[in-house]
Parts: C-alpha cells; sequence; structure tokens
C-alpha cells in the first residue's frame, strides 16, 4: 500500500531545457491515480467475481510509492550531497504508524467481541506481526504451509503489502547513500543513483519471475519478488529529470497505461502465476500513466489527457484518504461476514461495509493521520513553530515505539489466554467415551448409541486445531536428505517388532496416522515408519490448479525409492489428498485421470514387482463449506453442515484408488460407510465432529481405528 512521507512533487522545466522537480506541490493526478488504485482493490474485496484481477490496485500503489518516494530520496541527495536516514525515518513513522496502530487496536478489540475465544491466537498472531512488519511472511509461511491451506481470512491480512514497502525502505535509502558516496567524484551522480535502483530491481523482478508458481502461494507476498515494482517507480522519478516527454506521446502513454492496469484488473485472477512477469501490464500501465502525468509547469492540461479525469476533486481527496481506507476496509468485511456467518457479503452489506470504511478512513485521515504527520513537538520555537531537530527526531521514534509496545502487549495477552483456553478444550477431545462413539456410530452390524444433547467432541471452536500428534513432533515433512529412510526417526511402536509398516503420501496419509500407530503400538507386532510430506502425494504428479502435488514431490518419492527396495517392508500404506478434482453438475471428476494413475505407478509399481504389499486408503470425502465454522454459526441445525455424497465423493474411482487396485495384491481400504449414509455425508457422526478442513479431526480418526485396521486386512 503506497504512502507518502514527502510532498508529492511536480515536474517543472529549468531554463536549460532540462527537466527538475519543484517540491511542496501536489501531484493531483497522482492522487487520482492512487483513488484509482484503492477502488480496484475495494472492489475487489466486496465482490471479488465482478473485478478478480483488483488485486493489481496493490502493484499501483507499489509503483506511485517507488516513485515519490525514491524520488524524494534521489532529490535529497542531488542537493546535498547527503542523506538525512535518521529523519526519513522518523517522517515514515509520524506518517505510517499512528493510522495503522489505531486500526490494529481496533481490531484487538473487535476480535475480543465478535470472535469466539479460540479464535483470538490466530488472529492476534498476525496483528503482531503486522506490528512489526513483517506481516508479508507470516503470511507466506502460510501459505506455502500445508496444513494451513485452508485457514480463513485474517482482519489484518491486508498489511502484507505495507510489510513490503516499510522492509523495502529498510535497504533501498542504504543503497542510494552506499552509490552516492561511491558516485562523488562523478560528474554523473544521477546515472549511478539510475544503474543502482535498476540492478536491484532487475535482480528483484528475475527472483519474481523464476520463483512464481500459478498459484503463486508464498511469491505473492515475499519482498523480492515485489521490489522491482518501486524501483520501476523510483526509476521513473529518477529519467524524469533528465528526459522531457513530448505531449503527444503522453498523450498516447496514459490512456494505454489506463488500459493495462484496467485489462489486468478484469482479465487477472488469482489462479494466475503473479506477481512473475505478469505484474509488468498493471505495473508498466501505472508507469506509462505517472509519465503522462508529467508536464512543464507553464505546460497546460488538455482536456483529452488521462490526467484531466484523476485531478477531480472527489478523485484527488479519494486518493488523499487512500491510504486510511485501505487500513479500514478489509476488518469491516472481515467481522461483518463474522458477525452474519456468511462466506460472501449480501448486496446490502456490500453497500453498507463500503460506506463504513469510507466514514472510518475519513476520520481517520482528519482526526489521526495529519495531526500526527503534522504535530508540533513541545519545546518549539515560538516564531518558526518548529522544534530543534533531535527532539523533534526523538518524539517521533518514541511514538513509533510507544505504538508498537502498545500494539504487541494489546495482543499477546489475549493470545496467551487464549491459548491456555484451546489447550483445555483440545485435551478435553482426547477421551472418547459411550456419549461420543464417533464412526462407531455407522458401524453396519451393531451401531453405536449417539445421545442427543451431548456437547461435541471436539468443541467446534477448536476443531481446526485437532491434528494428528505427526504435526507436532516434526513427522509430517520427511525429508530423505536430513535422515536416511532406513534411520529410526519418525517410527512408533515396538522397535523389535516383527513386521515394519511403511505410511507414504501427503498430509491425508498422515491424518490416519494416529489410527495406524495406536494398533501398532497395542499389538506389539508391527512398527509404524512415517515417511510421509505435507502436499506431496507419492507419485510422480504434474501440480493441479492448487498447486499442489508441490514441484518437489517427485524428486522426494525417487530419492527414497531404492531405500525402501532395499528395506523390503511387510507393508506400504499410501493415501493422498484427492488432486486435480472438480465438482460438476453435483459431482466430483477429474481432468488428468489417466496422467495422474500413471504417475501414481511410476513409484508403487517398483514396490509391488519387488514383493512388497501395497494398500491405499481411500481418501475421505471432500465437505463443500468449512465445517468447524459451520458448525458455529448452526449450533441448532448441525445438519446445514452437511454435503450431499455425489458432491462430496464424485462417481469416478480416485486415479490412486485406481492404480493401487491394478497392483499384484493391492487392496484399497475404503471407509466411506463409516463417513456417509446413502445420501449424505454428516459434519458430526457420533457426537463428534468429523472435519477440521480437508482433514478429518484426530479425535474422529481414533474412533476409526477398528474399522481402518479391518479394511487394511490387518485384524
Amino acid at each position: 500500500m503506497s504512502t507518502v512521507t514527502e510532498p508529492i512533487s511536480t515536474t517543472v522545466t529549468d531554463p536549460t531545457g532540462r527537466n527538475r522537480l519543484r517540491h511542496g506541490l501536489q501531484r493531483a493526478d497522482i492522487q487520482g491515480l492512487r483513488a484509482l488504485a484503492v477502488g480496484l482493490v475495494l472492489i475487489y474485496h466486496l465482490r471479488p467475481a465482478r473485478l478478480p484481477g483488483g488485486f493489481v490496485g496493490v502493484d499501483v500503489f507499489f509503483v506511485i510509492s517507488g516513485f515519490l518516494i525514491i524520488g524524494s530520496l534521489v532529490e535529497e541527495i542531488r542537493r546535498t550531497g547527503r542523506l538525512r536516514m535518521a529523519a526519513f525515518y522518523a517522517r515514515r513513522l509520524r506518517r505510517l504508524l499512528p493510522a495503522a496502530s489505531v486500526v490494529l487496536l481496533v481490531t484487538v478489540v473487535a476480535t475480543l467481541i465478535l470472535v469466539p475465544m479460540p479464535g483470538w491466537p490466530a488472529i492476534m498472531q498476525q496483528i503482531a506481526a503486522s506490528a512489526l512488519d513483517v506481516q508479508n511472511w507470516l503470511l507466506a509461511i502460510f501459505s506455502s504451509d500445508y496444513a494451513h491451506a485452508t485457514a480463513a481470512a485474517s482482519p489484518v491480512q491486508h498489511f502484507w503489502s505495507l510489510s513490503v514497502e516499510e522492509q523495502f525502505y529498510l535497504v533501498i535509502p542504504l543503497i542510494l547513500l552506499v552509490t552516492a558516496i561511491a558516485a562523488r567524484r562523478s560528474r554523473h551522480p544521477l546515472r549511478w543513483l539510475f544503474a543502482a535502483v535498476a540492478l536491484v530491481g532487475a535482480a528483484s523482478l528475475a527472483y519474481s519471475i523464476l520463483t512464481t508458481t500459478a498459484p503463486p502461494q508464498a511469491a505473492y507476498y515475499v519482498t523480492p519478488t515485489r521490489m522491482w515494482e518501486l524501483c520501476l517507480g523510483g526509476l521513473t522519478a529518477i529519467a524524469l529529470r533528465r528526459v522531457r516527454v513530448p505531449h503527444a506521446p503522453r498523450l498516447v502513454l496514459g490512456w494505454l497505461g489506463l488500459a493495462l492496469v484496467v485489462f489486468s484488473a478484469v482479465a487477472f485472477t488469482t489462479a494466475m502465476a503473479f506477481p512473475g512477469w505478469i505484474a509488468l501490464v498493471p505495473v508498466l500501465g501505472a508507469v506509462a500513466m505517472i509519465v503522462a502525468g508529467s508536464r512543464a509547469k507553464d505546460e497546460r492540461l488538455w482536456l483529452f489527457d488521462v490526467a484531466a479525469p484523476l485531478r477531480t476533486p472527489p478523485l484527488r481527496y479519494l486518493g488523499d484518504i487512500s491510504y486510511s481506507l485501505y487500513l479500514w476496509h478489509w476488518p469491516v468485511i472481515v467481522f461483518v461476514l463474522e458477525r452474519t456467518g456468511g462466506d460472501a457479503l449480501t448486496t446490502p452489506q456490500v453497500y453498507k461495509a463500503a460506506a463504513l470504511s469510507l466514514v472510518l478512513a475519513i476520520g481517520s485521515k482528519h482526526l489521526i493521520e495529519d495531526p500526527f504527520r503534522q504535530r508540533k513537538t513541545a519545546g518549539a520555537s515560538p516564531t518558526t513553530g518548529r522544534a530543534p531537530f533531535r527532539r523533534r527526531l526523538r518524539a517521533s521514534y518514541l511514538l513509533g515505539v510507544g505504538f508498537v509496545v502498545l500494539t504487541l502487549v494489546s495482543s499477546t495477552v489475549p493470545w496467551t489466554l487464549a491459548r491456555k483456553h484451546v489447550d483445555e478444550l483440545l485435551l478435553a477431545a482426547t477421551t472418547l467415551d459411550a456419549n461420543h462413539p464417533g464412526a462407531l456410530a455407522f458401524d453396519p452390524t451393531s451401531p453405536r448409541p449417539a445421545p442427543s444433547g451431548v456437547p461435541l467432541l471436539p468443541d467446534p471452536a477448536v476443531a481446526g486445531n485437532d491434528l494428528a500428534a505427526a504435526w507436532s513432533n516434526n513427522c509430517a515433512n520427511y525429508d530423505p536428505a536430513a535422515s536416511p529412510v532406513t534411520s529410526g526417526v519418525c517410527e512408533f511402536g515396538n522397535p523389535r517388532a516383527p513386521k515394519t509398516m511403511v505410511l507414504l503420501g501427503d498430509s491425508h496419509m498422515t491424518m490416519f496416522s494416529t489410527a495406524l500407530i495406536n494398533f501398532a503400538t497395542e499389538s506389539g507386532e508391527w512398527r509404524v515408519k512415517l515417511l510421509v510430506h505435507d502436499g506431496c502425494a507419492f507419485g510422480d504428479l504434474p501440480p493441479s490448479r492448487s498447486g499442489y502435488p508441490l514441484k518437489v514431490c517427485a524428486d522426494i518419492a525417487y530419492q527414497m525409492l531404492p531405500a525402501l527396495l532395499k528395506m523390503k517392508p511387510d507393508l506400504v500404506v499410501t493415501a493422498g489428498y484427492t488432486l486435480g478434482s472438480t465438482i460438476r453438475d453435483g459431482a466430483r471428476t477429474w481432468d488428468q485421470r489417466a496422467v495422474d494413475v500413471a504417475g501414481y505407478l511410476k513409484l508403487l509399481q517398483p514396490l509391488a514387482g519387488a514383493g512388497i504389499h501395497v494398500d491405499a486408503i481411500r481418501d475421505v470425502p471432500l465437505m463443500t463449506q468449512n465445517t468447524p465454522e459451520c458448525l458455529q454459526r448452526n449450533a441448532d441445525n448441525r445438519s446445514r453442515c452437511d454435503t450431499s455424497r455425489p458432491a462430496s465423493l464424485g462417481n469416478e474411482v480416485d486415479p490412486l484408488d485406481e492404480a493401487v487396485s491394478s497392483l499384484a495384491g493391492g487392496k484399497v481400504a475404503d471407509l466411506t460407510r463409516w463417513l456417509c449414509t446413502a445420501t449424505t455425508c454428516p459434519a458430526v457422526i457420533g457426537n463428534v465432529v468429523v472435519y477440521r478442513d480437508n482433514h478429518l479431526t484426530d479425535t474422529f480418526v481414533r474412533s476409526l481405528t477398528q474399522p481402518l485396521i479391518s479394511s487394511l486386512g490387518l485384524a
């Protein structure tokens, strides 16, 4: 999200005919461009289907920020030969922190009021990360973490772009200062500065292209993939000091740039490899519009200039409040949905959320942003109204530290209390009893009774955290480079047991590990080896539209294969998330079945050919909504959270099941009758919450132990 810490400059022409920047005057067209950017983001968040690429508004903000901030830094170096770093960061603290901190603090209060306590830790963690300007890295970790793939949006998720900017501005002033020192004896220091920014931008763009996949996952948020966008804005500012673009090309550039930005907002989607090279479209569009608005002081504005509509008072004012509007709109949307229990805003809610966001933004601009940016420090001179320089710096940094500490304390205290409460609820879910038979309520021969009026296990508020122990003991992401297959790492049961069972696959195999480990421990005849990896089904499979399996999966599997053949376990059990499937006409089908089947067989056929028995566990139903969240919204009518059997299972055999069934002696453990009726796959069975997201809760898996062991022919 672009912010302004320096007066916006306008291009004027000096007597030599060269362009220079005149400070203290606003470029109204840039305020209008800022309004366009925040408008795209706002529409995208309010009505994603109407503007699927509206997220490119953030990229426009990055260009504007680079143009203004790098431009002001270069101008200071040009005028004085040095850079007052302390003053630069003090201005950013006064400009950014007050409004951002108020939004974070209000979000803390709203969370305590509107969100159940088990939901506090995740939100408070992100608030703390936002206060420390590392929110983007937290989101990057979560987005590339398979266990968080279905995590609900945080009310401060949008702070990622602020984190990117602040991290960038910790680096670029130092680069400019070092470059200026190196170019001190040069007759053309601006060329040196231009080259330095260009080098950083080129490296960032190359990294962005190389690391961005479709969908982008972590690459979308991390600073190195975004720095080039700010650098292009800075390069534009430096170039416009030396080059004057004639009016006719600027006229064309302006409308072409607007077309590129609008096209991106309409045509792009989150499924694309973004930012990567694709982000060049809106970024170059923003650059073109900035260049189009750079006029000489005495040059009149033509009616058909793109700057003309951007300079209109309504757009200029929207640009003035764009920072606060960006800060407030997303928490408003998230909390409206939290209060109403919906998954998308209704039309009346869209208007209400937009209106409330505007009111809060206007108040924030005039009551928080302006006063803190313009406030006079105590002890100011009675004649100039200015405090001594050192005192102003000290006050600015104390202000920044105060806001950060206040936000951290306000978020970490409820975070700690809620974490303790969540742990207590999860501990209560560890014991199944006669009132909570779980899957055994669907026993086809002697179903266990499930009395009504009994609290659910686990509590729906914490069901999303009810995971197998493998995730907490670092056994969910096996790395063959870190420990050999034959090592005792992530091995359970009797170490001297006569039989060995190896579990292969992604998190949907890890999900069942509790039942198989409990069986091995109790029987004493088996030892269980976990060689699972989140996001990595055991096969040579191409990534699907969801991004899974990960690109490294096939490499990991091929590294393990020779050791597995040498180990020759008695049984290999594999399971995997139903990849590449779509729901059409109420049924789930696969787009590349033959490719997936062949990919599984490339890794499983050698095992079966070596005499190793290979079994699979059929994947669980895919619910059409998040079960824990739905149950919290529909405590009195749990059936609203059920999914029809055709929609959740589909009418075709899963590619993994087809591959294993074709192997000599291959068997598929089908637990569907313990999860679904003839028509429905319920969210609650035997008073136990079945799903935590697309995975089963660990509590329900434990109730499935006997059915699973029987289906695998182990009992």
